[in-house]
């Protein structure tokens, strides 16, 4: 009978809380019945013609159907717990807003905002798996209609708005797609973004106004604002930033023209990839210091976010007002930075490992702004390509800004002053390369200028560099550094050791220095694994004094907790023996989640020569609706004695965001401020504001048309495609296609090119497709790129792959090939065979096997039908049996040609 459609094991009734139990003891809330077992359904749950869950089980009533409804809860995903001891469920159905509170005690439900009623007899059942409800009651306390189909096994789900357990699932079938489908950079189309000599900037604007009440001070006002414009004059691109201080005056203005290009096309035959004039970074020199940042201009045709270091980098980057960065190396928090008076964020003296270092950079904004930079740094196979030369030319004042509101003052120290330096890079081999290096800069207020030269060589899993350098009053200068890695254990060490070099900053005022780090991972048990790094620096100084440092660092993943904790140790060593100085310090720097709240904090401790609790700061971020957000934190300050409170509002909407601050401290002050933030840019039809930074970073902006005619261009009377979903390489754009077809997506990384398409389940009829599968798009800061992406109608191919005997050929990946041989989609034979293309543009392909798929075959032939044909209006191609022939076995062969595809055999 029906209990034949039962396919899935009962066990399922442990989902969800339910648990197995009888019958309730207490009596039924409908009309006498029970539940017979061979009446029982087992109904596909299905919305949109999405199947969701594994079947709900349902059973006949005098009122039609009724579902068990911790099924019914599983399949959905809803946060809903059902007590059958209590006789109560409660929980929220799709948003937090939609309550749900069963309480069969009492007789009543409440749903909804506002929704409450007794429940009626028949309502719910008791059944030996649970509640059975009645599906009509169902769909009036979860807010959508559900229709019972027993004739076809089905329990059909409608809903207004898409349900979140859709969404996800449309999420990771996007997920799968885009790693199944991804085609090399090289073989998709490239949109030209010329130069223009005039572009009118997109401007990012951050504005802060508050109030402040003390009891020493009385009230005060007032204000702060940082402006980012960036756009393109004279075929150059240019950044400008202006500062205004609390007080409302401008303090500075930084402002930097360039062009960058990862082909290395600029200038002719001096194939530079970057040149730059304003508001620069200069080179630095493991000898006389690190990189400089500050007015000036330079030229490089090294390749982009390569970096210069050996065994250390550091990052830097804009920081506006109220917001914080961290760092990660490897998935391990290792730094963090707060609100900085410069606007930038810098991390310095950041340590590498043999082989890939990947970097991840997350600054936070006052209205949720969340930005990611990534930048791999790789160290053994970043040397220059035999037989090429990289140079870097330029001059820079450190620290100083293009334009300053006090000028003629005090240089803001005794390094200060421009320099200027030259450097060229030459690869001999694969795994040696030689340098050169001449700078001249300030130290103590004189000029000295020295000449440095280094060689690199790989050695199997380590890489080394020695350099010597002199200087133009004589001192000299040696170095030496090594990072290998033996397992997953990475070691590194540095040596350096001057005579007289005077080039040598005051603030690296070592004669001689040693470094030591390792970096291991602990195994804890299973995939849980505890980074440890530690590291020892004993430097020698000019007045021959010494300092030993010794630091440990290790970070652990706890659920959704990343929490890193450090240990420094510091001894000064007077010269002569007069005395030491010891200083132990620890810090706990922690990033995680609880639910939807987002945690970070930071405390840092003095342990020697006293023992005390420097500062501590914890900060909570929640996420509310799709447009409304909260923080919190609390921050203590020992120095001051003074404990902190802080809580916002956040608003977001499309084309500002806004944040409602309020504060409070235990001296008796408080505070009240305002922050406002939004971007504008102009395209071609017209100004448009978002919430998005839109100058820092590059942006896309594509129109999505059905084009009827194939001239892929949008002629009069094409329709526009409403609600697309725009897609740049694996991360979605954040809101659909309007009316008028535009779509846009912004924060994309500045010169790295990037896919664009569209992601097809968005669109609104099933059958359409994007002609050109993507569009490979090079983002430039403040510049929107305009894409047209033509929409026609798409077919499916079909078949079955059989032997050469005739039976099924099962698991072979086959791939449709275009005209210009790129693989445009993939799929996989059923048991039986049968295999299917979905949503395959118009055109001609070839069908062939996959490489690992032509050699488990042992198939003559990876090609398998060299013209296959889908016509524009053609819904279904069925391509029948497809033979795959295996190769004949032949005892004895002479010779064996092989050309293409083919062997050709000559006995």
């Amino acid at each position: 009978m029906l209990s034949g459609w039962l396919r899935l094991p009962l066990t399922l009734l442990a989902a969800a809380g339910i648990g197995m139990a009888a019958p309730a003891s207490a009596p039924p809330s409908g009309p006498a019945w029970s539940a017979d077992p061979d009446s029982q359904y087992l109904l596909d749950l299905q919305i949109r013609q999405r199947a969701l869950g594994d079947g709900v089980r349902a059973y006949p009533v005098p009122e039609g159907t009724c579902v068990i409804l911790g099924d019914l809860v599983t399949a959905l995903d809803l946060p809903i717990k059902i007590d059958l001891s209590a006789r109560k469920a409660q929980g929220w159905a799709f948003k937090e807003a939609n309550r749900l509170v069963i309480d069969r005690a009492v007789g009543k439900v409440a749903f909804g905002a506002t929704g409450q009623e007794t429940i009626a007899p028949g309502a719910i059942r008791d059944a030996p798996d649970g509640w059975c409800v009645e599906t009509a009651t169902l769909s009036r306390w979860l807010g959508l209609t559900i229709e019972s189909r027993t004739d076809a096994s089905l329990l059909l789900l409608e809903s207004k708005d898409k349900l979140p357990v859709e969404l996800a699932a449309e999420r990771r079938e996007r997920a799968a797609r885009l790693t199944r489908a991804s085609l090399p950079m090289t073989a998709l189309p490239r949109v030209t973004l010329p130069y223009r000599m005039w572009r009118t900037p997109s401007v990012d604007v951050m504005m802060d106004a508050g109030v402040t009440y003390s009891a020493g001070s009385g009230a005060k006002i007032d204000h702060r604002a940082s402006i980012l414009a960036a756009g393109e004059a004279l075929q150059m691109s240019y950044e400008a930033r202006v500062s205004v201080s609390r007080g409302g005056l401008p303090n500075g203005l930084r402002f930097r023209a360039y062009r960058s290009d990862p082909d290395a096309g600029l200038l002719g035959p001096l194939k530079a990839t970057h040149l730059a004039v304003g508001d620069v970074e200069g080179i630095g020199s493991p000898i006389a210091g690190t990189t400089a940042t500050g007015r000036g201009a330079m030229i490089t045709n090294r390749p982009l976010f390569q970096s210069v270091a050996f065994d250390r980098t550091q990052f830097s980057g804009e920081l506006p007002p109220g917001w914080d960065a961290e760092l990660y190396r490897n998935g391990e928090l290792v730094a963090f930075s707060g609100d900085a008076p410069d606007g930038q964020y810098r991390f310095a003296d950041v340590a590498l490992g043999f082989g890939d270092n990947r970097f991840e950079i997350l600054t936070y904004g006052p209205q949720g702004q969340v930005k990611r930079r990534v930048e791999i740094v790789n160290v053994g196979q970043g040397a220059v390509p035999p037989g090429e030369t990289h140079y870097w030319a330029g001059v820079v004042d450190p620290g100083r800004d293009l334009i300053e509101r006090h000028r003629g003052g005090a240089p803001p120290n005794p390094e200060a002053g421009w320099r200027a330096a030259a450097s060229v890079e030459h690869g001999l081999d694969k795994r040696t390369s030689v340098a050169a290096l001449v700078q001249t800069l300030a130290v103590d207020d004189r000029r000295v200028t020295y000449v440095e030269g280094t060689v690199r060589r790989s050695i199997g899993p380590a890489v080394t560099e020695f350099g010597a350098a002199r200087d133009s009053a004589g001192g000299v200068a040696l170095r030496g550094q090594a990072l290998a890695k033996i397992g997953a254990t990475n070691l590194a060490w540095s040596s350096f050791w001057s005579r007289d070099f005077a080039a040598r900053p005051s603030g690296l005022s070592a004669v001689s220095e040693h470094r030591f780090s390792v970096d291991a991972p602990l195994k804890l048990g299973g995939d849980t694994v505890m980074p440890l790094h530690g590291d020892l620096r004993l430097a020698s100084r000019k007045d021959c004094g010494r300092t030993l440092e010794a630091n440990a660092r290790t970070s652990i993943m706890l659920s959704r907790f990343n929490l890193a904790t450090l240990l420094r140790y510091r001894e000064e060593r007077a010269p002569g023996g007069l005395g030491n100085r010891k200083q132990v310090e620890a810090g706990l720097i922690g990033s995680g989640r609880i639910g939807p709240v987002r945690l970070r904090g930071a405390t840092e401790f003095e342990i020697a020569p006293a023992s005390k609790l420097r500062r501590a700061e914890v900060s909570a971020y929640w996420r509310g609706s799709g447009s409304t957000d909260w923080e919190g934190a609390v921050a203590y300050e020992a120095q001051d004695r003074l404990v902190r409170g802080r809580v916002a509002h956040i608003r977001r909407f499309d084309a500002f965001a806004v944040a409602g601050t309020l504060e409070a401290a235990s001296n008796g002050s408080v505070a009240a401020g305002l922050n406002l933030s939004f971007s504008l840019d102009r395209g071609s039809n017209g100004w448009r504001a978002s919430r998005q930074s839109l100058a820092a970073t590059g942006s896309v902006r594509a129109q999505l048309f059905r084009d009827t005619n194939g001239n892929g261009r949008r002629d009069d009377g094409e329709k526009l495609e409403e609600g697309a979903i725009l897609t740049a390489g694996t991360r979605p754009a954040d809101q659909p296609s309007g009316k008028d077809g535009w779509a846009s997506v912004a924060g994309l990384d500045n010169f790295r090119p990037v896919a664009i398409g569209v992601d097809t389940s968005s669109l609104s009829d099933p059958n359409l497709v994007p002609a050109i599968a993507a569009q490979v798009v090079v983002p430039r800061p403040g510049v929107s790129a305009e894409v047209m992406i033509p929409l026609s109608g798409g077919g499916a191919i079909e078949g079955s792959l059989v032997k050469d005997g005739g039976s099924a050929f099962e698991g072979l990946d086959l791939e449709l090939v275009d005209e210009r041989g790129n693989v445009v989609a993939i799929a996989r034979s059923d048991y039986d065979g049968f295999f299917l293309f979905e949503r395959v543009a118009p055109g001609r392909y070839l069908l062939r096997l996959s490489e690992a798929s032509r050699t488990a075959a042992k198939a003559q032939s990876a090609s398998l039908k060299s013209s296959v044909e889908l016509q524009p209006e053609q819904a279904v191609l069925r391509l029948g049996p497809v033979v795959v022939k295996a190769t004949a076995q032949i005892a004895a062969v002479n010779h064996e040609v092989v050309s293409g595809d083919f062997a050709v055999l000559k006995r």
